[in-house]
């Protein structure tokens, strides 16, 4: 994350108290995501099948529960005399300090269940799902961001509402499909790596299409 902000400040010469202000929206955030994935009441688990109810769980609590709590914390970044990569870049530090927050709670958490289980399988899991998180989180960051900038009426971003909103829903199902892959301890965890490399060339292709609207 300290590696992200000094990026954030050399390389792009933006303002160092805007990318604070993205990572403390990171932390502050994480705070209600906790909440919701320890607190919150389970789904009647008996309406579906395991599989079916572990995808139905992932995209609703972590895919969209998570994505709405990001995407409305990026409406309190600043944006004025900024372009999209400028705002995509902002958006990207606030998810990956989100990430880092979260990676860093997920990891206490599970290692200490896997010690006290001597569940082996659990540290291959852990591992991939450190070495993934952030990314997930920063991409689908990025997307929202987009989906954000689109919604203000000084962007001059003219889009129709349908192609507003998949910025945001592919935020979601990317999330949430991959925190589904990720949940198992079985070789289907590395499909997680797929749903990555699909997040990062998805951030690519809707910021181009945004910036190709931009330059009209």
């Amino acid at each position: 994350m300290i590696c992200g902000l000094l990026l954030f400040k050399l390389t792009f010469k933006m303002k160092l108290s805007h990318g604070l202000i993205s990572c403390l929206l990171g932390l502050i955030v994480v705070l209600p995501i906790s909440f919701i994935e320890y607190f919150l009441p389970s789904l009647p688990q008996s309406m579906f099948s395991p599989v079916v109810y572990t995808l139905i769980k992932s995209i609703l609590i972590y895919g969209f529960a998570e994505e709405l709590l990001k995407m409305s914390s990026l409406f309190a970044l600043p944006h004025k005399n900024y372009t999209v990569f400028q705002f995509l870049m902002i958006s990207f530090l606030m998810g990956l300090s989100l990430g880092c927050f979260e990676t860093a709670v997920y990891f206490f958490d599970h290692m200490q269940l896997a010690n006290t289980k001597g569940a082996q399988l659990l540290y291959s899991q852990i591992s991939l799902r450190i070495a993934t998180s952030d990314i997930i989180h920063t991409c689908c960051a990025g997307l929202s961001g987009l989906f954000v900038l689109t919604c203000r009426k000084d962007s001059g971003l003219n889009q129709k509402i349908s192609h507003k909103f998949s910025y945001f829903i592919i935020a979601v199902l990317l999330h949430g499909i991959y925190d589904f892959f990720a949940g198992f301890s079985t070789g289907l965890k590395w499909f997680s790596l797929a749903v990555v490399l699909m997040a990062v060339v998805e951030c690519r292709l809707k910021y181009i299409s945004l910036t190709s609207v931009e330059e009209q």
